[in-house]
């Protein structure tokens, strides 16, 4: 794509003063529609050092309301971002419905240093771009706009560029990274090329800027900003803000999944009930530190009918760990400021760092259940988030991080007696609330989306374990040996 830019084009200062007031007026008019119709926008930036990039930015910006506007800049991951997968430090940085998130530099420069750098864990280009795709494609279906800008000058310019720069001792970069900027293109030229081509899509294109003149590069980049922001209000408008329907989920069969055909009367007498738990728990410690020497996170999910025990097994997996290296992460109804997100987007941040353990007291599945039956979101968005919840654990799992997902399953009779006895016992009446009785009655619904949960979601990287919760002891002890066991696979 790079080699057939034609690079002489040029824009006289008479034309760019002539264009650009009127073009911050529409961009500023664009940007309030975009706010009040909730619509986030994400443009990167990336080019060649030395490609006036800065300039362009800085010129961008000023179209924008600051008040509706993020700027970063991506360099070297932190300390604490090289504890996480690397989409995380991304996630962080979206911007919030309604508002604008500029990036100088972006997960593509990124990719494309520890894809050459040897000492990277990933230096397969093709990792990066499956990973960009995924989180670029899980922007947009969520009603993200994505603009992709490179800066393009030839090498002989960027060259002279760099020696004026040098001369008049302007910094090429604002950080301490250090870059073999003279080297660039040789080096990095066939993987920028490549990379382009590759992560070019209907959704998220590239536009590639002759940028060896500042005021075309800059009439050229907010051009495109004006029309593909008008493009897609005028989209959304028409289409009543409906996002599309992903053609990769197919129309559901329930199966059961050996729900109907769990044993629920299996039990443990209480003896053996205590031994195991002794014996599991001290086993559990040990891998806790293990996992930390290994730089290993785990992620332990739990989620399951009201009243099935999620809390007891918790406890009972937590009893005995070191509390520097866990936490336990309850998740309830998203804030308002969670809701103006991507729905994943608060689970990124809950994420553990290498070496830690997160417990979940329901998770992201609530996508897939409590919103789906309560029709708390479009049903374009819950069927999308099958695929998503499964690349979001691939992800993690890519990472390093081992993922047990348990679903503590009770039948019906058992819930009612549980939730009377909870009605009856002072101490416990803060467990029930009304809440409990209306998911009650959707019981049939809740099994259903169960159903397609199960089936869609148990993955050889993250399966799931139906565990049988009538019996409180026998469920604590599934879950304590089916962790340790799940860990002492990973480790060994």
């Amino acid at each position: 794509m790079l080699e057939s830019v034609d690079l002489s084009l040029r824009m006289s200062k008479e034309e760019y003063k002539a264009q650009i007031d009127d073009l911050y007026i529409r961009i500023g008019e664009l940007q309030r529609k975009a706010w009040k119709m909730n619509l986030p926008i994400v443009i990167v930036f990336e080019g060649w050092h030395a490609s006036g990039m800065d300039s362009i930015i800085n010129r961008c910006m000023l179209a924008f309301n600051p008040m509706g506007l993020r700027f970063h800049v991506i360099v070297k991951p932190t300390e604490e971002e090289s504890k996480k997968p690397k989409f995380w430090r991304f996630w962080q940085k979206i911007p919030a419905y309604g508002k604008i998130a500029i990036f100088e530099r972006s997960w593509y420069s990124r990719s494309i240093i520890e894809s050459f750098d040897k000492k990277s864990r990933y230096t397969e280009l093709g990792y990066y771009v499956k990973e960009i795709s995924k989180f670029e494609r899980q922007l947009t279906d969520d009603g993200y706009l994505l603009m992709k800008f490179f800066m393009h000058v030839s090498q002989e310019e960027q060259a002279k560029r760099l020696k004026l720069y040098e001369k008049k001792g302007i910094p090429i970069s604002v950080v301490s990274e250090e870059l073999d900027y003279e080297n660039e293109y040789k080096r990095y030229f066939t993987l920028v090329d490549e990379m382009i081509d590759k992560t070019h899509s209907s959704h998220s294109p590239w536009t590639i800027v002759e940028a060896e003149n500042l005021n075309y590069a800059t009439i050229k980049t907010l051009s495109t900003i004006l029309v593909t922001m008008e493009s897609y209000i005028n989209s959304r408008l028409k289409s009543n803000c409906s996002l599309p329907v992903s053609k990769s989920i197919a129309d559901f069969i329930p199966s059961s999944n050996g729900l109907l055909n769990a044993d629920l009367s299996l039990m443990i007498e209480d003896e053996r009930y205590e031994r195991e738990k002794d014996l599991y728990q001290k086993i559990l410690g040990e891998l806790q530190y293990e996992l930390f020497r290994e730089k290993r996170p785990l992620m332990v999910v739990f989620e399951g009918w009201d009243a099935a025990g999620k809390g007891g097994n918790i406890r009972r997996i937590a009893e005995k760990l070191d509390p520097r290296l866990y936490k336990v992460e309850p998740i309830g109804v998203p804030n308002d400021y969670e809701k103006s997100h991507h729905y994943l987007w608060r689970f990124y941040r809950r994420v553990p760092d290498a070496g830690h353990i997160t417990i979940f007291d329901r998770s992201w599945y609530g996508r897939v259940l409590v919103e789906r039956v309560e029709n708390f979101c479009q049903e374009e968005r819950w069927q999308q988030a099958y695929e998503e919840i499964n690349e979001f654990e691939e992800t993690l799992t890519d990472f390093g991080t081992i993922i047990v997902k348990f679903w503590l399953h009770i039948d019906k009779e058992e819930q009612l007696r549980r939730f009377q006895d909870r009605e009856s016992i002072p101490e416990k009446q803060w467990k029930i609330t009304p809440d409990d009785w209306r998911n009650r009655e959707k019981w049939d619904d809740y099994l259903k989306a169960l159903d397609e949960m199960l089936l869609k979601t148990d993955t050889k990287y993250a399966p799931w374990t139906v565990v049988e919760s009538n019996d409180k002891r026998y469920s604590r002890i599934k879950t304590l040996s089916t962790l340790v066991g799940a860990i002492e696979k990973h480790l060994r």
